[in-house]
């Protein structure tokens, strides 16, 4: 999973680019971020659980109640399609309720993105 990040969330940086990799026999994550300009690649092993909060302190999007609520709702759709993403997805959107409500939303795709971080950890567990 790769990540841009803007520039006004380093120092000294003008951007760079997030790489997660897993390792599975090492059960860790290998964090390692590039500038986009120049400079060497940085990398460190971290666990899902820090990955994760990672991923959400360097969302810049903030999620209004609503839109906290239509994620939440998604997390217990794929929970129950046993994190079958496409499922979850295909379900709500058959859902008028909540596709109504998602419509609304301004932050459709950073709810999808924070679901698909999610479903990835909750996977790892």
């Amino acid at each position: 999973m790769k990540v841009k990040l803007i520039e006004e969330q380093f120092n000294n940086l003008d951007g760079a680019t997030l790489q997660v990799m897993y390792d599975k026999q090492q059960d860790s994550n290998l964090l390692m971020l590039t500038p986009e300009k120049n400079g060497d690649s940085v990398s460190i092993w971290v666990d899902a659980k820090l990955r994760y909060k990672l991923f959400e302190a360097l969302n810049t999007v903030k999620l209004s109640d609503l839109d906290e609520i239509l994620l939440d709702v998604l997390k217990e759709v794929l929970q129950k399609y046993e994190y079958d993403f496409f499922a979850t997805l295909a379900i709500a959107k058959g859902n008028i309720e909540f596709m109504c409500a998602f419509m609304q939303s301004k932050n459709q795709s950073a709810i999808i993105r924070k679901l698909a971080i999610w479903a990835e950890l909750e996977a790892q567990k």
